[in-house]
């Protein structure tokens, strides 16, 4: 045919080695970012530094409630007769603070040294027996008899707080000591807030005229409105209604006294209450002053308590 074909051997071209591509371009333009060295690390606060101010704070609270507290204490012992830290730091004593956290309250002990020392007391002249304690919490402080001429008409006891017996604890039979009581029995506050008398009936009698001697012995000892005095002569007649009109004997008459006026109960059951300030107080004076209507009784409370120790 004419044509010659020659064979052609067809290589790829050899190419330079390829070169490493730097990554500084990629980074070029951007700022360059200095690693600051590590700083050493700082101890945390000790929890007692953190606790130091808050301990402060609690010590000088804990000062001032001391303060007042014995300001209270001392203020109440005035009140009462008894030296304060002052008088007793003039007179060379040691005084030393109150512990309110270990010592019970002064009433809790008085209480306490009352109740160990309590007992029921039988009046002699009736036989009629009183118990040591009501249940409100004041404590038999004697018993004696009413008489009217020869006739034992009732057995009447006195209760009374801690405190109005413990002020016979170092004194003598005597004047003194009954005026003592009377005081601190009829002066109605915290330590006092009550003074009772119960009588029993050991004689029948008309209720109008139970009611007509009480409020006879009342009457020269209050100074406020005979009304006052009329109405406990009513809560005395309406108790004994329910009894027929008569309080026969182991008829029980309770009369509550407090600064507001006199609670009257005939037999367990609420009457009501002569509400008048003074009311109260005069009639503790009716079984405790100088003219009191049972001798016997005062000799009773002076019997039982003077010169125990309270």
């Amino acid at each position: 045919s004419g044509l010659v074909i020659e064979t052609v051997d067809l290589q790829p071209p050899t190419l330079p080695p390829a070169k490493p591509k730097s990554v500084e371009p990629a980074m070029a333009g951007l700022p360059k970012v200095t690693t600051q060295p590590s700083l050493p690390a700082q101890a945390a606060p000790s929890v007692l530094d953190k606790s130091k101010f808050y301990t402060n704070d609690i010590a000088a609270r804990i000062r001032e409630l001391e303060a007042e507290i014995a300001e209270e204490i001392n203020r109440v012992k005035s009140q009462q007769g008894t030296p304060t830290s002052s008088q007793q730091s003039l007179a060379g004593e040691s005084v030393q603070s109150a512990d309110v956290g270990t010592n019970p309250p002064m009433v809790d002990e008085r209480a306490a040294a009352v109740e160990s020392k309590a007992k029921s007391l039988k009046e002699k002249a009736t036989g009629v027996s009183f118990d040591p304690k009501l249940e409100d919490g004041l404590f038999l402080v004697g018993a004696g008899v009413r008489k009217k001429a020869i006739i034992n008409v009732y057995a009447v006891a006195m209760y009374s707080s801690p405190t109005a017996i413990a002020s016979l604890g170092a004194l003598k039979k005597g004047k003194d000591a009954q005026s003592t009581l009377r005081d601190s029995s009829r002066t109605f506050n915290t330590f006092t807030p009550k003074t009772s008398f119960v009588l029993e009936m050991t004689f029948k009698a008309d209720g109008k005229a139970i009611a007509e001697a009480i409020a006879d012995g009342v009457k020269p000892r209050y100074s406020g409105s005979a009304d006052d005095v009329t109405q406990l002569e009513n809560l005395i007649v309406e108790g004994v209604k329910s009894k027929g009109g008569q309080a026969t004997k182991g008829t029980i008459f309770r009369f509550d006294c407090d600064v507001e006026g006199v609670a009257v109960s005939v037999d367990g059951n609420m009457q009501g209450k002569a509400v008048s300030e003074g009311m109260g107080s005069a009639l503790v004076d009716v079984f405790m002053d100088d003219k009191a209507v049972s001798p016997q009784l005062v000799e009773s409370c002076m019997a039982t308590w003077c010169g125990s120790g309270l």
